[in-house]
């Protein structure tokens, strides 16, 4: 006897289950991610994402454990690695796993024909069922915990998360793993063409691949990114690879500085309100954390100084002309100075002479007159301010590199050293190299200066990140 009751429900149920199914399917986000060269397809679910495939024909792919959504310029974090379809045969022969993706998925290796080798991180907590293909296992390098054994008989494995931290990426030289070079080429020295230096595209330099990789974590230190490159007003230049330059110091603060993810605020093209309300933030984690906290303030983008010399940043919603409405430094000096803290660290690639990063004078004729004197704030507590110019000189850009000028060479010493730096090894770096390439190869002089508190006068030169 039929209960049409007990088939009602399971109908109600089976409708249920559809329905959040889909729900969640139409919740998650496809967008497509390029990295070193290779174009990624993703799903984006709130803030985690899945890797579904990329090109089938590169041989060498890094897949990365972060990828942005150009649409919305929304970052997730990469926990699943999903790369089965029946309908597509990878020629790929090396795969490397960047540290802090969590699971690969059952079958994802299995239409991987030519895979010689693969590099698994300590941070993947699950491997599912035939996830390779057992007739043509490739070299492993990975963790101890995950037995080969087990992975060629096609059995789930949960590795042990007691196991010393195995980063894959450290002895691997990413430029081997670029699977365009026509469209990413990585720029180590200056190239001369007709007297002019050949510009680079945003995310090729140098500084931005090999970043190094620390196990150490600095809970108590936080950080605010701002990088200001499109202007909303027609009389405002663009800052020429500010964005850039926030994203790459974003990447060495999260994984050489070893800040926790939620420490970091990141700002492109920040309106006023915005920089007024994030750098407040700074305050809130004061009253909490006292001092035990560490603060790094970053910013690119415009600086210009009013009729007074008061040095003011320029927010994407500010003309360059409208001086009176830019964020002082004052302001922020004055707010990290009175803040209980262990230390702040203040990064400015800006100039406050009016021009440009191509060393063009940015602000319209009635601001010529401008006073070229600028004033020098008073800093208190225990603040370091770091500048990418003295006076009246110009923050300059680094096309070979796409960066600024002294974003570059603050992470390429941070690149360098993997962040074991003190702050006057970093100046003494900074000022040496940024001297030297202004007036060397652009014919220019630009030099950083830093100012510090006169209670940490004896002492700054020793404190680190």
């Amino acid at each position: 006897m039929i209960n049409k009751r007990g088939m009602k429900i399971k109908k109600i149920s089976l409708i249920v289950a559809l329905f959040f199914a889909c729900s969640s399917s139409l919740m998650a986000l496809s967008f497509t991610y390029n990295y070193l060269g290779i174009e990624f397809k993703c799903k984006g679910y709130n803030d985690i994402a899945t890797i579904t495939s990329f090109n089938k024909n590169a041989a060498k792919v890094v897949i990365p454990a972060e990828v942005t959504n150009p649409k919305n310029n929304k970052t997730y974090a990469v926990s699943t690695v999903d790369l089965y379809d029946e309908g597509i045969v990878y020629k790929t022969t090396s795969v490397a796993l960047e540290k802090g993706i969590t699971t690969i998925s059952d079958n994802c290796f299995q239409n991987f024909k030519d895979l010689q080798q693969i590099y698994i991180p300590s941070s993947v907590e699950v491997i599912e069922k035939k996830a390779f293909n057992s007739k043509r296992l490739p070299k492993f390098n990975m963790p101890s915990s995950i037995s080969e054994d087990d992975l060629s008989k096609g059995l789930a494995i949960y590795p042990k998360t007691t196991e010393v931290e195995y980063d894959p990426m450290k002895d691997i030289d990413l430029t081997d793993y670029i699977d365009n070079p026509s469209q990413v080429e990585i720029n180590t020295d200056v190239v001369v063409h007709d007297d002019k230096p050949i510009e680079a595209k945003p995310g090729t330099s140098d500084i931005d691949f090999n970043i190094p990789r620390t196990n150490e974590k600095r809970e108590n230190t936080f950080c605010i990114i701002i990088a200001n490159e499109n202007y909303v007003n027609k009389d405002t230049p663009q800052v020429k690879y500010a964005a850039q330059d926030g994203k790459t110091f974003y990447d060495y603060c999260l994984k050489t500085l070893g800040l926790p993810r939620e420490n970091i605020k990141m700002l492109t093209n920040a309106t006023y309100l915005k920089m007024k309300d994030q750098l407040k933030w700074l305050e809130k984690i004061a009253n909490l954390y006292g001092n035990d906290a560490n603060f790094i303030v970053y910013y690119a983008g415009h600086g210009v100084p009013d009729e007074k010399g008061n040095c003011k940043l320029v927010p994407v919603d500010v003309s360059i002309n409208d001086v009176e409405n830019g964020y002082s430094l004052k302001e922020l000096y004055n707010l990290l100075g009175k803040i209980t803290t262990k230390s702040a660290l203040v990064l400015v690639d800006a100039c406050f002479s009016g021009n440009d990063r191509g060393d063009t004078w940015a602000m319209n004729e009635e601001h010529r007159g401008i006073t070229r004197k600028l004033k020098q704030e008073s800093i208190g507590g225990n603040v370091v301010v770091m500048t990418a110019a003295s006076n009246t000189e110009t923050a300059l850009a680094y096309n070979e590199k796409a960066h600024g000028l002294f974003s570059y060479f603050l992470m390429k010493k941070l690149q360098e050293t993997k962040g074991n730096v003190t702050y006057g090894e970093l100046f003494d770096y900074i000022n040496k190299e940024v001297l030297r390439k202004s007036t060397v190869a652009m014919d220019k002089t630009q030099t950083p200066s830093v100012s510090y508190s006169s209670k940490i006068a004896s002492t700054w030169k020793q404190l680190k990140f």
